[in-house]
């Protein structure tokens, strides 16, 4: 038994020094990304945009249920099995507007709006709620040709001024050739949620 636990344990440490003896080539890429709405898009628009909506008569009618996110990551290949990655990224709403007749001032001089009187009044686009990202990933497989990977980090979105927020990404996937590549992630984040892909281009 004794003899088996040493093996055991020298195998253990072989494959660690393997792992850390993997060769690399240090890079640096580029992605453009898209993907389904980050959580915090649940606070868009918000309290003060929407009172800017009704001091001109307006009211959010109805919100999209897709809002579109678009992603920059800057990615440093910093290891055989770790990667460095800073992503920006910007989602906004659709929203259906209803609008009301003015009749008359309030005592501050403000119009005020007859709620009995609604017409739909058009489509806006919701002011941008930012975010900032930064993970590190792990590559579980850097010899294949489909390059496996996870990552865990943390990120600041614009929503309710700076508002912090966990990235983890358990399984995601990254195929294609020397530079030109297209990833697809699973993640939950200030990046997306649940489902994140795009392409980049290594330098």
């Amino acid at each position: 038994m004794r003899a088996f636990l040493i093996t055991v344990a020298l195998l253990l440490g072989a494959s660690v020094y393997a792992v850390g003896q993997d060769s690399f080539t240090k890079s640096f890429s580029l992605e453009l990304g898209s993907g389904l709405q980050p959580l915090h898009m649940t606070l868009a628009p918000s309290h003060s945009e929407k009172m800017a909506f009704a001091d001109k008569g307006l009211e959010v009618w109805k919100e999209s249920e897709y809002c579109p996110v678009i992603s920059v990551s800057e990615v440093w290949r910093t290891g055989a099995h770790w990667e460095l990655c800073l992503t920006e990224g910007a989602s906004f709403k659709f929203l259906e507007m209803r609008g009301y007749e003015p009749f008359g001032t309030d005592p501050s001089g403000k119009p005020r709006y007859s709620l009995s009187t609604g017409f739909p009044a058009g489509t806006r686009v919701s002011n941008p709620i930012l975010s900032l990202t930064f993970q590190a990933r792990f590559i579980w497989s850097p010899k294949w040709k489909v390059t496996v990977y996870s990552a865990l980090g943390a990120g600041l979105t614009t929503a309710t001024e700076f508002y912090p927020m966990p990235e983890v990404t358990p399984i995601a996937l990254r195929f294609g050739g020397k530079h030109f590549y297209g990833f697809a992630e699973a993640t939950l984040g200030p990046i997306a949620t649940f489902g994140h892909g795009g392409l980049g281009w290594r330098f």
